[in-house]
Formats: C-alpha cells, sequence, structure tokens
C-alpha cells in the first residue's frame, strides 16, 4: 500500500507539473500574440499616418500648380489687346432700351459693371455685340458675369455669341452660355432652328448669383470652353470660320431678372 502511495502522488505531481507548463505555455502565446497585435496595430497606424502625410502632400502641391496655372492664367488675360472693365461709360457697348417689340429691357454702365435689366425678353434671345465686327476668326475672349436676380431660378442664363457671321442671326452662329442652376448649354443657331451641341445640367465650378467667369478659345474649328479656370467643353465644328461675336442672354418669357457683366477680355490670334 506505501508503494501505492507514492506512485499515486508521483503521478499527481506530474499531473501539477503538466498543467503548469501547459498553463504558462498558453499564459506565453496569449501575451506574444496581444503584443504582436499592438505591434501590428502601431504599424498599421505608422503606416496610415505616413500614406496621409504623403496624400497631404501631394494634394498640396497639385493644388499649388493649380494655384500657380490660375495666377499665370490671370497674369495673361490682364495683356490682352482689349480689355473692358465697364468704370466708364464707353461706345464700344450698347447702352439703353431694346425695341419693344423685341423685350422690355434696358442695358445701362453704372458702378463699374454693364447691367442688363430685364423685364420681360417677350420670347427672344437678347445679345449685343462687340464693336470689332464680322470678320474676327481666332480668338481667345472672357469675361465675369453674375445673376443679381432672377425670380424663377434656371430660367436666366447668359453668356457668349460668337461666329455670328452677320447682323441676321439666322445666317449663323454659336452660343456658351451658363445657368443660374448651374448649368452649361452650347449652341449652333442658323436659319430659325437651335441645335444643341452641349447641355451639361450640372457644373460644379458655376457659382449661382456670385461671379463667374467664362472663357471661349477658338483656333480655326477647334473651340475649348471654361468656366471659372476650368475647362468644361472641346469640340471640333467646321460651319463658321469668321464672324462677330458678343454678350447674350437667354431668359424665359415674362421673367425679370438682372444680370451683371464686367471685365469683358479679347485677344485676337
Amino acid at each position: 500500500m506505501e508503494t501505492q502511495s507514492t506512485t499515486k502522488k508521483s503521478f499527481l505531481q506530474n499531473d501539477r507539473l503538466l498543467v503548469c507548463s501547459m498553463l504558462v505555455f498558453y499564459g506565453l502565446c496569449i501575451i506574444g500574440l496581444f503584443a504582436f497585435t499592438i505591434w501590428g496595430l502601431n504599424r498599421r497606424e505608422r503606416t496610415i499616418a505616413a500614406n496621409a502625410t504623403s496624400t497631404a502632400s501631394i494634394l498640396s502641391t497639385q493644388q499649388a500648380q493649380v494655384a500657380n496655372t490660375v495666377i499665370a492664367r490671370l497674369a495673361q488675360q490682364d495683356k490682352y489687346e482689349y480689355i473692358e472693365r465697364f468704370d466708364r461709360p464707353t461706345s464700344d457697348w450698347y447702352v439703353g432700351s431694346y425695341e419693344k417689340k423685341y423685350g422690355d429691357l434696358r442695358l445701362i454702365i453704372k458702378n463699374d459693371v454693364y447691367i442688363w435689366d430685364v423685364t420681360d425678353t417677350k420670347g427672344f434671345t437678347q445679345s449685343t455685340p462687340f464693336y470689332k465686327g464680322n470678320q474676327i476668326k481666332d480668338f481667345d475672349i472672357y469675361v465675369d458675369l453674375k445673376f443679381k436676380k432672377d425670380y424663377n431660378v434656371g430660367a436666366a442664363c447668359s453668356g457668349f455669341i460668337f461666329r455670328r457671321l452677320t447682323n441676321d442671326l439666322n445666317d449663323g452662329h454659336y452660343t456658351f452660355t451658363i445657368c443660374d442652376d448651374s448649368r452649361f448649354e452650347i449652341y449652333f443657331y442658323k436659319e430659325n432652328r437651335w441645335e444643341n451641341i452641349a447641355f451639361i445640367e450640372r457644373e460644379n465650378s458655376i457659382q449661382p448669383f456670385d461671379w463667374n467667369r467664362i472663357e471661349v478659345i477658338a483656333r480655326g474649328d477647334h473651340f475649348t470652353f471654361v468656366i471659372n479656370n476650368k475647362e468644361v467643353f472641346k469640340m471640333t465644328d467646321n460651319r463658321l470660320q469668321e464672324g462677330g461675336l458678343g454678350l447674350l442672354i437667354d431668359i424665359d418669357k415674362e421673367n425679370p431678372a438682372e444680370i451683371w457683366f464686367d471685365n469683358f477680355g479679347y485677344q485676337p490670334r
């Protein structure tokens, strides 16, 4: 009996050692796994932070490049052959009222802006030509415009008419307009027919009821359209190789509105 008791005791001691060893082993495994997890998380956070820093640096560089491009563009535009700031009376732009049969519209130069005060267009698109005539070929033009008021948002658009072949609009011309609901449109008009070239329902660069700079770049049959320094559309169209240009509004009938123009620039190319 004494031998069996000793043997049983020895077995119990061995079992205790085995259990303790296993507990120590599993404990070390858990500690190691925990430590590895913490190390992995720290590494991931450092990687994310490094990537975020790198991304921020890239974005900052890109923004700086865009800003420099805009500054360079504005500096170039300040050297255009013709710049009208509407800070004084001028004979280059029409001032007065339109014939009643075409619309209740009054154009004035006041407080350094060219104001188009519209009571009713009577369903007509209204425009006034640039004094250079109808023989303009390649050019760069820009203007700042603002929808000062519109009683029916989306019913007022404004911009350029260009390559206007003669004083008779039915002979052909193009238009490029932005609207106070953030859309822009490009049309070709001839013989009482409007042909839609581009109709973009929402352009994020347009600032409704704030100043917007729009541009047209014409080289032969190639045209580029820019809104607030963002190129928004390009086209190739050889129907009109030259013609006059001017400012234009397209406002729904019986919709009073007021549109301001400023800083018109023209450069022949």
